[in-house]
């Protein structure tokens, strides 16, 4: 409604990115529901949905930000090559720029101390706090960069212009900044589908020194696999070794998932030899 009283291709950007996100935010309290649950196909839990949520997220949040750098990108060159003129009703911006930004960033805190109860390890909400966050910035780019600049633009005339296009400047600006969280999301969830190893180094690091400190006398750990797909941690473990018992084997799998489990609440770990 405020896009047809205003006509800013920046509030079009931030409604139709308001619309993906509640649309998904639907999807993932059913994802959230059915994570844990195990199935023949998913013996430990279907986390890959969480993986596949945060990797659609990411595509469709690109979309718009693409369209919206084309939309814009070329409201510009005809205003230089052909003189459009593109006019702003700024009177309903206002009230919408206040709303939308204290909602955002109470949505990013609110995101943040959830997920930091999980160890900053689950995508799903790493995804959504990211997304009110550029949700926050795009209400503030979107609307009180854009006020400022029509202001400008009519008070001073050496920079008229901004009038016209300010609306189109705030777009490319916002994209220039915010354009890399969509593509570090897609790939993060991407290569977490794909079933590669757990891109955090420091994640990655504490549970081989975690998996080292409590190996038992005769295990020849020959290579730690580590990878995440949602908020499960699968460790692989590859021993060499002709007289390993398998109580022994067992009982060390078992220690070794109590102990990851304080503090990753959803690791699993395998024993191949």
């Amino acid at each position: 409604m405020v896009y047809s009283l205003s006509n800013s291709e920046a509030i079009l950007l931030e409604g139709n990115y308001n619309i993906v996100c509640a649309v998904a935010s639907f999807i993932g309290f059913y994802v959230i529901r059915i994570r844990n649950k195990t199935t023949k196909t998913f013996p430990l839990g279907q986390y890959i949905y969480e993986s596949l949520y945060s990797l659609v997220k990411g595509i469709l949040i690109l979309g718009i930000l693409t369209a919206a750098l084309w939309e814009n990108s070329m409201k510009i060159f005809n205003y230089l090559t052909k003189d459009e003129i593109h006019e702003i009703n700024t009177a309903p911006i206002g009230g919408l720029v206040i709303l939308s930004v204290a909602l955002s960033f109470s949505l990013v805190l609110y995101f943040k101390k959830q997920n930091k109860k999980l160890g900053y390890r689950n995508s799903m909400l790493t995804t959504d706090t990211k997304g009110a966050k550029i949700d926050g910035f795009l209400s503030l780019f979107a609307g009180g960069s854009l006020l400022l600049m029509i202001y400008i633009g009519r008070t001073f005339p050496l920079v008229g212009f901004l009038q016209y296009i300010g609306d189109a400047l705030v777009v490319l600006v916002f994209e220039l900044v915010m354009i890399k969280e969509p593509i570090h999301i897609i790939r993060q969830n991407f290569v977490e589908l794909a079933g590669g190893q757990l891109q955090s180094e420091k994640d990655r690091s504490d549970i081989e020194k975690m998996v080292k400190s409590i190996v038992p006398q005769g295990f020849d750990l020959d290579e730690i696999y580590i990878s995440k797909t949602g908020s499960l941690i699968l460790i692989l473990l590859y021993i060499k070794g002709h007289d390993l018992q398998p109580d022994i084997i067992n009982h060390y799998r078992s220690r070794l998932e109590k102990e990851l489990r304080l503090v990753y609440s959803n690791a699993a770990v395998e024993i191949l030899i």
